[in-house]
């Protein structure tokens, strides 16, 4: 039995899942921050960014500061969340931060993290 032509699929679908997987990733740009804290993310939270302008994206959606309430409040009724990966630009008015933090503890999410970007200390 020849099993060559198997092979070749097997392995140029190997290939097509190697390269798209990287540009699954739902994400927003943002510039992290830098803490010694830093550790790797829960990939099965739900990341919600805020951008340098003060933007805010659930995933890749975008939402205002006004309707975030509400939205995270549905997600956390709806018990699609658990927990969150907060992502915040490090020139973010810090007060946008912490109206963010507030709206998620009122939804009820107690499982909240902050991602930063690992600092490399020099020793």
């Amino acid at each position: 039995m020849n099993i060559t032509s198997m092979i070749d699929v097997v392995f140029m679908l190997l290939i097509i899942f190697i390269i798209a997987a990287p540009l699954m990733r739902a994400e927003v740009d943002v510039k992290l921050p830098k803490s010694a804290a830093a550790r790797v993310k829960d990939e099965t939270a739900i990341t919600i960014s805020i951008t340098k302008e003060g933007e805010i994206f659930i995933g890749k959606t975008p939402v205002s500061l006004d309707e975030f309430p509400d939205k995270i409040e549905q997600l956390a009724a709806a018990g699609n969340i658990t927990s969150v990966s907060l992502k915040g630009d490090e020139g973010i008015n810090y007060g946008v931060v912490m109206r963010v933090v507030g709206y998620i503890k009122e939804a009820g999410i107690e499982n909240l993290g902050l991602v930063a970007t690992p600092e490399k200390r020099g020793r």
